[in-house]
């Protein structure tokens, strides 16, 4: 009969002191108070005070589990937390992840109401109720959905693996067991690693049940560039989880990506010196949209046509970075200017439409640049 915790609450870290501190005070209160549970904390080889931090802490609430190694990447931080965890349950999250206070309970309750070994419960992930939200933190987490899905999930319902978001997810020990190599270390950063850890686990019957009343916050803001950032990596991710797993090149984007290579391929001539000229200049370009696309990200509520702008601008960040990790260097950078001059331009000619139709004013000087760039 298992002794252990009923819960392992796995975190690994990296350079997070501060948001650390904050989200392990908030372990301290978690209610009621027989739910019993473990906290393992994997220190990802951090630079800063994280390891004093973690030696200084004599919690009350929980069994505190403190592991060092050198960084590795979250993947294996995650494998390193998962070998030493005792719980009949793990709960992923993050060092930037702050618990509600009923959280382990909401979770609990998941399991018991689901009364299935194989179901996973998927608790909600929001904005603080204090933060300052920008209009690029409401897109990603609302209609444009790259962070996140939540807005399209309906509590109760079962998701597929790419719904495995290890900010907020809690699973049997028994299921995980079944895939005993954990997370692929492959990946050398934080990006697709949970999704192809889902997809194998999918095998041996992982499903996805969403619990709205399970709520964590995410103590991570964004603006339009930082996002673009994020999202390119996520796309020279998404590049290593094509070649781990074909079958998900669907979900991909390996189609579009697919289709602008061979467009910019086929140019003629002149069009490809012009494209390659561009591209030597690609990052210029990029600030004029990023500026574009900031410019009303203080605004609450955004305008309208700001979410189609974003999307566009993030789509392309996503199959820039799937080019840096398909192509060698120039050839990336090409594709990726082709794919810049194919998206960029007509949206930002559609944002000033939709702005004048709000009697809105539009950032004349980065709009008409973008829109001059239109073949």
């Amino acid at each position: 009969m298992n002794q252990g915790p009923v819960f392992s609450v796995l975190i690994p870290t990296f350079g997070r002191a501060d948001a650390l501190a904050m989200v392990l005070q908030a372990w301290e209160c978690q209610q009621p108070g027989d739910v019993a549970f473990e906290v393992v904390i994997v220190d990802d080889g951090s630079p800063d005070a994280t390891r004093e931090l973690l030696g200084s802490l004599r919690p009350q609430r929980f069994d505190l589990r403190r592991l060092v190694q050198e960084n590795a990447g979250p993947a294996a931080a995650r494998n390193r937390g998962l070998r030493a965890a005792r719980g009949e349950i793990v709960l992923f999250t993050g060092d930037d992840i702050e618990p509600a206070s009923d959280l382990l309970e909401q979770h609990l309750r998941g399991h018991c109401e689901a009364a299935d070994s194989d179901v996973a419960i998927l608790g909600l992930t929001r904005w603080p109720h204090d933060a300052s939200v920008t209009a690029t933190m409401r897109h990603i987490d609302g209609v444009g959905a790259q962070q996140f899905s939540y807005h399209w999930l309906e509590d109760g319902s079962d998701y597929d693996f790419r719904h495995f978001y290890t900010s907020n997810i809690s699973v049997h020990r028994s299921l995980l067991d079944r895939e005993p190599t954990g997370f692929s270390e492959d990946f050398p950063a934080a990006a697709f690693e949970d999704a192809e850890y889902a997809y194998r686990l999918a095998g041996h019957g992982l499903r996805i049940r969403y619990r709205a009343s399970a709520v964590a916050f995410h103590h991570h803001p964004y603006n339009t560039r930082s996002f673009f950032e994020r999202q390119r990596r996520c796309g020279r991710m998404a590049a290593l989880l094509w070649e781990k797993q074909p079958a998900l090149a669907k979900w991909l984007s390996i189609r579009d990506f697919e289709a602008i290579r061979l467009r910019a391929a086929s140019l003629p001539a002149d069009r490809r010196a012009v494209v390659d000229r561009f591209a030597r200049d690609l990052e210029l370009w990029e600030g004029h949209a990023f500026a574009l696309a900031g410019f009303y990200d203080s605004l609450d509520p955004s305008p309208r046509a700001q979410d189609d702008l974003l999307h566009t601008l993030f789509r392309f960040a996503f199959l820039k970075g799937l080019g840096e990790g398909l192509l060698e260097p120039h050839q990336a950078r090409s594709t990726a200017a082709a794919a810049f001059l194919a998206l960029m331009p007509p949206a930002a000619k559609a944002y000033r439409v939709g702005l004048e139709s709000q009697g809105l004013p539009c950032p004349a000087e980065d709009a008409e640049k973008l829109i001059g760039l239109i073949w």
